[in-house]
Parts: C-alpha cells; sequence; structure tokens
C-alpha cells in the first residue's frame, strides 16, 4: 500500500505505530513496517524482557531481553577430547 511505501521511506527504522479499529489489517500492515519495534493501537509499551532496537540508520543489535544481555558476555568454547 502507498502507505507502508510513505512510512517506510525513512533511513531511521527505530518504531512505529499503526492504529486502527480493524486489528487484523493494522496487524498485517505492522508487519511490513521496517522498523525495530511496532506498536498496534499503543505507542511505547516496553518491558525489561523484550529485545529494543532499531533498523536502517536506527541501530543494529537490541538492547533489554537475552539478545540485550548476550551483548555484554563473552563466549567461550571449550574442546575437549577425553582420549587420544
Amino acid at each position: 500500500e502507498d502507505v507502508i511505501e510513505r512510512a517506510n521511506n525513512s533511513k531511521m527504522g527505530l518504531g512505529a505505530s499503526v492504529w486502527s479499529a480493524d486489528f487484523d489489517r493494522a496487524t498485517r500492515m505492522a508487519k511490513q513496517m521496517e522498523a525495530g519495534s511496532v506498536w498496534v493501537n499503543s505507542h511505547f509499551d516496553v518491558l525489561p524482557g523484550v529485545p529494543f532496537g532499531g533498523h536502517k540508520w536506527s541501530g543494529i543489535g537490541t538492547e533489554w531481553g537475552i539478545n540485550g544481555l548476550k551483548a555484554y558476555c563473552n563466549s567461550q568454547t571449550l574442546w575437549l577430547k577425553k582420549t587420544f
């Protein structure tokens, strides 16, 4: 739709919201939005357990949630061979 195209015609993509009395249509539209967080019939409802991040020039990666916590972790791989 023209509305989706115009909304996505931006270098930014942190958040977006879709407002409609037709919930199913709004959900279909929200799935097409190029933004890190998209709300339907609300805006900026956040929870610390849910990843928050942007698309495009609004950032790469996320904060909060498991994905956000992993950014502060050092991974380690152990290769253990018990016999040779």
